[in-house]
């Protein structure tokens, strides 16, 4: 990727008191095809990140006298820096700061705010613009490896077959919901999904084929679910299906639509399927879920229960009632 690509179309906010210097800045930032945005004061700058924000860049000078504001009240330039690099949201904005200030105490006291670079006037113009193309380029640079970060992790949560979370995505939200249920007594419930007739699937068709079909039972599972429900696939042709602030009435309604979705013939491969499964679950109520190794065995539990009693059927475990 070329140079100019990588840095092009970047936002910058000009924020600068002087009017002909702010028209100035903005030319400047056009003639680089950068997208300049121009404020006259740090009001102003604070009102335009939260009304159009973020911006790539906030190109800001140091002193910024309102005269809306009574002398000494204005927000100036170190303070703007120091909101916007203490907003969760905001603080990956290069703040680059353009003071006649250049002694080292000056400099300092906007390093301490926040700034990532600076530049005293009066400024040169080639200077100016090379010190912005190289902080657009490392911030170009973090972006990509943040956004491969996200990616990275949210490969380890998910199943790489189906796309749904994997068991380990599971496990940590089945921790989190735990504690939530104690925190604010509410029940949870968990569901455990076994394909009765998989493997007659994968000797009749082949594994490629059940890999598909897998796909197809994910995607089924998942449509109509709930935002705060997680599916995610156990292991195998297993899948789990957490329910937070459920009870058991829920979780049989829940578990009665699964069931029922399943059944409905779908095509994969111009091959007709009809899938039977056996479900386990397990609801607790209120605060008395312990710990994610509890719910699972007990789910677990529920699920051997209804393939021992023939399968293609849901058996709920005891209701884990709250002691009194």
């Amino acid at each position: 990727m070329s140079e100019k690509s990588t840095d092009s179309q970047a936002r910058i906010l000009v924020v600068e008191d002087n009017a002909n210097l702010n028209e100035i800045l903005c030319k400047i930032m056009s003639s680089e095809d950068y997208e300049p945005v121009s404020v006259l004061s740090g009001k102003d700058a604070l009102d335009k990140i939260q009304a159009e924000g973020p911006f790539d860049l906030v190109l800001l000078d140091v002193m910024l006298p309102d005269p809306d504001m009574p002398v000494g009240m204005g927000i100036d330039g170190l303070e703007v820096c120091r909101r916007i690099k203490s907003h969760p949201d905001l603080q990956d904005t290069l703040i680059f700061m353009v003071t006649v200030k250049d002694q080292p105490e000056d400099i300092m006291k906007g390093i301490d705010a926040g700034a990532d670079d600076y530049i005293t006037k009066p400024f040169n113009t080639t200077l100016l613009l090379a010190k912005i193309k190289a902080m657009l380029r490392i911030k170009h640079l973090q972006d990509e490896l943040r956004e491969k970060n996200r990616q990275l992790e949210e490969m380890a949560v998910t199943d790489g077959l189906t796309g749904i979370p994997n068991y380990r995505h599971l496990i940590d939200k089945l921790d989190e919901e735990i504690k939530r249920s104690k925190r604010y007594q509410t029940p949870i419930t968990m569901i455990l999904i076994d394909l009765d007739n998989f493997k007659e699937v994968n000797d009749t068709y082949g594994h490629r084929h059940g890999d598909f079909v897998l796909k197809k039972v994910a995607k089924t599972l998942v449509d109509g679910l709930r935002e705060t429900d997680i599916m995610a696939r156990y292991g195998g042709d297993e899948f789990a299906l957490l329910l937070p602030q459920t009870d058991s009435i829920g979780g049989e309604r829940v578990a009665q639509q699964v069931m029922e979705r399943l059944s409905r013939p779908f095509v994969t491969n111009d091959k007709e399927h009809r899938v039977k499964a056996s479900i386990g679950l397990v609801s607790f109520a209120a605060g008395t879920a312990e710990n994610y190794d509890q719910v699972i065995v007990a789910a677990d539990t529920a699920l051997y229960k209804a393939k021992e009693l023939g399968g293609n059927q849901i058996y709920s475990h005891p209701t884990r009632e709250k002691k009194t």
